[in-house]
């Protein structure tokens, strides 16, 4: 039995030990180069602040549509107000009331010339083509398709994506980035586009090849504590040179890879494990009311009496408990709620959010809720950016939920799949178990000290797998040689 497990390990190991080693050196990697988005807030630093003088022209022919809210902001000096559902986008153009559906070459380099100032790129840029999609546009951008790219001459070799379908800025990548992204999340999400545009065949591939590699680390453990023992010589371990740097890391680091890669499994929630859900209805209970593009028009008909903050870029309306509010962004992020009827200052009370928070479970005991300043074990700031003050409602049953500090609405929400999640992948896989651990330069000490004794074993590992291939085929060349002299 333990011959066949020899066996296993060692043919198993070279088909997989270099795979093992790009996901431990990309996840260093990873440490310093996330993969690019553009956050609300970058693109609403982008936007040109409000003129509305001109505002507001509506479609005589366009139907009374349900919609989730609306956003009012420029668009290549044009106001527009974007009506989004649960489906999609309508772009209104709010000078003339014309439904902007899509938009050809001339209005996304209009867009571009007019948006790149704004985010620092400089005033030459030039449209790439038109695609449906790259290596950063691979997924999540369905909605946009196909896109306009473009390249700014900054000195950065910035590149952005505009939609066809809403004329939005969606994705923004400089040199630095991609090189990184290329030796990072590329390899450590198996992410070339060949294979991450057939979402199936791409999430199949990562969880078989990480229930192989699970189990190649499963009985490299096995082998390794059954050959860790006392021998005559005085030797603890049969091996030599790369194979004992193998056998030592193996047993010393081989929890820890068996814990990486069990959580990194998790991180695709196969089979629909800890999936959580989408917490529609609890959304659908703080908003507490259908809003229609009706609202949207009778508060603009008063925006006129709104004092509006210096360099408002983006109003948002969005229902709150059965009513309008309207929620001003600047350019610097600052915002500001307003009542959509009135337009007067509307700031947050803790009595509306006292009621929300009754809302959103209405036959579930509530344990605590409260205005909150710094993260708790769930709401924090590492990978991803969290806004406080955040409202808490905490639940009996260990369910969490996060009203946004200045609109009230949703901003996050735990469950039990999903606070498995936060322990059994970030805490796990990246290492996020507390505040102090997450502080840096802490958090990065002690990533580089355990991935460095991972990687350590994984390299080893490839090594020897190269090693053997290399005999294997110096073996061939000899026979082959040999027969060939032979036959002389």
């Amino acid at each position: 039995m333990i011959r066949q497990l020899f066996l296993i390990h060692r043919y198993l190991g070279i088909a997989l030990s270099l795979v093992i080693f790009a996901w431990c050196v990309s996840g260093i990697v990873m440490m310093y180069f996330q993969f690019p988005e553009v956050t609300e807030e970058e693109r609403v630093a982008g936007l040109a602040p409000l003129a509305l003088e001109q505002c507001c022209v509506w479609p005589e022919d366009f139907s009374n549509i349900d919609i989730q809210r609306f956003s009012v902001e420029m668009l290549a000096g044009a106001p527009v107000i974007r009506l989004i559902d649960g489906f999609g986008e309508y772009v209104l153009e709010l000078r003339n009331g014309r439904y902007l559906y899509e938009f050809d070459f001339d209005a996304a380099n209009r867009i571009a010339a007019d948006a790149a100032p704004r985010f620092g790129l400089g005033e030459d840029v030039r449209l790439l083509g038109l695609i449906e999609h790259d290596q950063w546009t691979v997924a999540g951008y369905d909605q946009h398709r196909p896109l306009y790219h473009f390249a700014a001459d900054d000195g950065r070799g910035t590149e952005f994506y505009i939609s066809s379908t809403t004329g939005a800025v969606v994705q923004m990548t400089t040199t630095v980035e991609r090189i990184g992204n290329w030796l990072g999340s590329v390899v450590h999400w198996f992410y070339p586009t060949v294979l991450r545009q057939n979402a199936y065949t791409w999430s199949q591939t990562i969880i078989w090849m990480t229930l192989l590699s699970l189990f190649l680390t499963i009985v490299g453990l096995y082998i390794g504590f059954k050959q860790f023992k006392h021998r005559r010589n005085g030797r603890w371990s049969p091996y030599r040179g790369f194979a004992l740097w193998h056998h030592y890391g193996g047993l010393v680091f081989g929890v820890l890879m068996l814990t990486w890669l069990v959580s990194g499994l998790l991180s695709l929630n196969p089979w629909g494990l800890l999936e959580g859900r989408g917490f529609f209805s609890e959304t659908t209970a703080v908003r507490s009311g259908d809003m229609q593009l009706e609202h949207a028009q009778r508060s603009l008909a008063g925006i006129d009496r709104a004092g509006l903050p210096a360099d408002t870029a983006r109003l948002v309306g969005e229902f709150f408990d059965g009513r309008l509010f309207v929620t001003a962004w600047t350019t610097t992020g600052e915002r500001t709620r307003f009542d959509g009827t009135t337009w007067a200052h509307a700031p947050l009370a803790d009595t509306e959010l006292a009621a929300a928070a009754q809302r959103l479970r209405p036959h579930a005991t509530i344990v605590e809720h409260a205005w909150i300043d710094d993260p708790d074990a769930y709401y924090f700031s590492h990978h991803d950016v969290r806004r406080f003050p955040v409202y808490r409602v905490r639940f009996a049953d260990g369910e969490r939920y996060y009203l946004d500090g200045t609109n009230g609405q949703l901003s996050y929400a735990v469950d039990a799949d999903r606070r498995g999640s936060r322990w059994l992948f970030h805490a796990l896989h990246r290492g996020d178990f507390a505040a102090v651990v997450r502080a840096r330069p802490i958090w990065d000490i002690m990533m580089w000290l355990l991935m460095g004794g991972v990687t350590i074993g994984a390299a080893t590992g490839t090594w020897l797998g190269v090693e053997r291939i290399a005999r294997a085929l110096r073996r061939v060349s000899h026979r082959r040689a040999a027969r060939a002299r032979a036959t002389t």
